[in-house]
C-alpha cells in the first residue's frame, strides 16, 4: 500500500487530516501530515518532508497532496519527486478521500483524483439556476 502525506501552509493539511479520520477511522496506516509553519526555513521543511515520506514508505511508493502550486510545501516536495513519489497539487478533501479509500484495492489513478478535485469545485448558485 501507498504511503500518504498532507502538506500545506500552516495547519489546512492538520484540518483535512483530521476530517478524513470522521470518515475512514482514526487508523489509518501509512497517512500523515505536515504543515508549514511561519518561522520555518524551507530547507528546515524539505528535511521533515524527506523524514515524513520515509516514515509511511514501506516499499510501494508514496502519494503527496499539496495544498498549493507553486508554494514553498510544493517547491520543497519537488525536490524529492520521483517514480516512487507522486505529487498532486491543489488538494481538496474529495480526492483525499477517493484515494483513501481506494488504496485497499491497489488503485491509484492519478488522473481520476485529479478529476474527482476538479469535479468538487462548482458553483452552486450556477447549478441551481440551471435547474
Amino acid at each position: 500500500m501507498k504511503g500518504i502525506v498532507l502538506a500545506s501552509h500552516g495547519p489546512l493539511c492538520k484540518g483535512m487530516y483530521l476530517t478524513t479520520q470522521l470518515f475512514m477511522g482514526e487508523d489509518i496506516p501509512q497517512y500523515t501530515y505536515l504543515p508549514l509553519h511561519a518561522d520555518e526555513s524551507a530547507d528546515a521543511y524539505g528535511a521533515k518532508l524527506k523524514r515524513a515520506i520515509e516514515d509511511v514508505d514501506t516499499g510501494e511508493g508514496v502519494i503527496i497532496f499539496v495544498d498549493l502550486l507553486g508554494g514553498t510545501p510544493y517547491n520543497q516536495i519537488c525536490q524529492l519527486m520521483s517514480d516512487e513519489v507522486q505529487v498532486i497539487a491543489g488538494m481538496n478533501l474529495s480526492m483525499v478521500l477517493e484515494l483513501l479509500g481506494n488504496r485497499m484495492s491497489g488503485n491509484y489513478d492519478i488522473a481520476s483524483l485529479v478529476q474527482t478535485g476538479k469535479d468538487g469545485v462548482v458553483d452552486v448558485n450556477q447549478m441551481f439556476r440551471e435547474m
